[in-house]
């Protein structure tokens, strides 16, 4: 693939399947008033009172989370057959845009880092200049606005799966970073949460997770949380056993609020993905 090398194409399965509806939101979706902030948003938002009243704490963390117009999200996930993590930095406003950096390792060959923004329809991702163009990144168009309840990533679906799930149980006091936080943690049984109709998770995220469940072949996954005492999550897990084996996603959540500062690309600097196809072809 000529000079591709560090930033390459591999980044069209690892990225797209984290973010390619990762900007479809924006105002459209469950916004903060647009009087205010990302942090006046999130602050404004009620505390649960009895931190052991599990489903009060989840429904106002994920209340909260739909307030918020910006977070960072660390991700790593682990199973027999990879060792992926990815660093994920999203925005609701002033542009919906995601920014991932991934490395997906397999048993005994360490992965290259892809880098990869979402913004305005299309997904930008970072190569090594192609020769005789001078470019360094090369963009496809998504299927942004189709999907806006997966803007915030996979915790949304968490927290609504948590609160569809009448088994959700408060684990005890726990420290995230430093921070304290309440733990939360329930079993989610698949065929269970596809019957679920009720205010903690609309059809169109619930219908998703039970799909991607079905087909990452898990019938059923352990769900856990930890919320901090402003009721913004600062950490989730989801363990299960699925046609990679046991596989265990755990997130870390911080800069609630916080705009990453990230643009997309100027054109100048941009290939297409035919115009970087046919680059790579002549070497």
């Amino acid at each position: 693939m000529g000079t591709a090398g560090k930033y390459a194409v591999p980044v069209l399965g690892a990225v797209l399947a984290v973010s390619l509806s990762a900007c479809g939101g924006g105002d459209g979706g469950k916004g903060a008033d647009g009087k205010k902030d990302a942090k006046s948003a999130a602050s404004s938002a009620p505390k649960s009172a009895d931190r052991r009243d599990a489903k009060a704490v989840i429904s106002a963390a994920a209340k909260k989370t739909s307030q918020v117009t910006a977070f960072k999200t660390v991700r790593t996930t682990k199973n027999p057959q990879d060792d992926k993590r990815s660093e994920q930095a999203w925005r609701k406003k002033p542009a919906p845009l995601t920014a991932v950096r991934a490395t997906d390792n397999k048993p005994g060959t360490p992965g290259k880092e892809t880098y990869s923004i979402v913004t305005g329809g299309f997904v930008y991702t970072k190569t090594d200049q192609v020769p005789a163009t001078g470019k360094s990144w090369f963009k496809i168009e998504t299927k942004a606005g189709t999907d806006p309840n997966r803007v915030e990533g996979l915790l949304p679906d968490y927290l609504g799966a948590l609160g569809a799930t009448s088994a959700t149980k408060w684990v005890g006091d726990e420290a995230v970073g430093g921070h304290p936080a309440d733990h939360y943690q329930a079993t989610v049984v698949m065929a269970d949460l596809a019957k679920y109709d009720g205010p903690a998770m609309d059809d169109v995220s619930r219908d998703g997770y039970v799909a991607d469940a079905k087909q990452a072949g898990k019938t059923q996954v352990v769900l856990d949380v930890w919320v901090g005492k402003d009721d913004l999550v600062l950490k989730s897990q989801e363990s299960g056993k699925g046609k990679q084996g046991d596989e265990v996603v755990t997130e870390e959540y911080s800069d609630y609020g916080v705009d990453p500062k990230v643009e997309a690309p100027p054109a100048s600097a941009v290939l297409t993905w035919d115009e970087y196809m046919a680059a790579l072809s002549k070497g």
